[in-house]
């Protein structure tokens, strides 16, 4: 019984292949956006390439008047905003509906009043706006639906003929910000902002990262929740870490919806340092600017070999006058671990 299934499929898509066919094709050059992330209110286009995709075969044929219908659906965040563009369709275009579903997609349904020639292509553009915010990725489609042709649409298997690209919108932030930035002051990080907007916003939460990937909240400051005026806000960071510091706003809305702000950052060398002169040939000066952070100071030549290290208190200077000449390293060693070298030569 199923050899005798087998052999009726078979000569069936004999029987089929042997005739010419057109086909269909939506998406056949591709399918885009002018941006895969909208903002609230945003407006942009949806390109779509559709065409008779049979140039390539030998079977390959016309399709005739009312032979194709495409549809395009757009996600529920997005609504078409404007004419739909036909001036890149060599062929024309007829819209059939347009009308949106349950779930808020907008469907748009198109045929060829003439049909179309075997290898050829159009784009069509229709322009949308993001009207509501979402998010979660979300996907635009479009397909080849069947008609009265056979085989439907010119295409075998209809059903598989379809291409989707994804989009998402974001929230509408409940701060406009105008500046945000961060400076350094001795050992403090200072984030100043100022926002020109404010609606049903609740606070600000700051954070800092040394690597710009894993984040921890350092502080709070309260916002003004609703203002058209412009408002400044600071925030001290009075223990940055050493090296370099990233800084974001979190804003965050009375329903706890939240959005983030730029990254700034920082940088605070473990020690500033200022060695000199350098070449030296007998007194080696060392300026820092807190010698409480400092724990040792070594010179160590090009074999590795530690040839001076402080004892006790770290000195300001340090007299290599016995050292042979050559290059050496001023190893400083802060109380909290970190390390800084200088390279210097000692030469007479």
């Amino acid at each position: 019984m199923k050899l005798k299934a087998t052999f009726l499929v078979l000569l069936l898509c004999a029987c089929t292949f042997g005739k010419t066919f057109g086909q269909a094709d939506p998406g056949c050059g591709g399918m885009m956006f002018s941006k895969t992330a909208f903002s609230y209110q945003e407006s942009g286009t949806l390109e779509v390439v559709i065409g008779n995709y049979s140039g390539g075969f030998k079977s390959g044929a016309n399709l005739t008047a009312y032979d194709a219908t495409f549809t395009v659906i757009l996600p529920y965040v997005l609504k078409v905003s404007g004419e739909i563009d036909f001036s890149r369709c060599p062929f024309p275009l007829t819209i059939v509906s347009q009308m949106m579903n349950a779930l808020g997609s907008t469907i748009i349904t198109f045929t060829v009043p003439k049909g179309i020639n075997k290898g050829v292509n159009g784009t069509i553009s229709i322009p949308v706006t993001a009207y509501k915010a979402d998010a979660s990725i979300l996907y635009a489609s479009v397909r080849t639906d069947a008609n009265l042709s056979y085989p439907p649409s010119g295409n075998l298997l209809y059903t598989n003929d379809q291409l989707s690209i994804p989009v998402f919108v974001n929230a509408a932030l409940p701060v406009t910000l105008s500046s945000f930035k961060v400076t350094k002051e001795n050992d403090l990080a200072t984030l100043n902002w100022t926002s020109t907007s404010e609606k049903n916003s609740e606070r600000f939460e700051i954070e800092r990262s040394t690597d710009g990937k894993s984040w921890k909240q350092i502080g709070t400051v309260a916002s003004l929740e609703n203002s058209t005026e412009k408002a400044d806000y600071d925030f001290i960071d009075a223990k940055p870490e050493q090296g370099i510091n990233y800084y974001r706003l979190k804003m965050i809305d009375q329903d706890q919806t939240f959005a983030y702000s730029g990254i700034r950052n920082i940088t605070l060398d473990p020690i500033e340092l200022n060695i000199f002169p350098n070449p030296v040939a007998n007194i080696l000066n060392i300026r820092t600017g807190n010698w409480d952070k400092v724990r040792t100071i070594q010179l160590v030549n090009i074999n590795g070999e530690a040839v001076y290290s402080t004892k006790g208190k770290a000195e300001k200077t340090v007299d290599v006058s016995n050292l042979t000449q050559g290059t050496y390293l001023v190893k400083i060693e802060h109380t909290d671990g970190a390390i800084v070298n200088r390279r210097i030569r000692v030469q007479r």
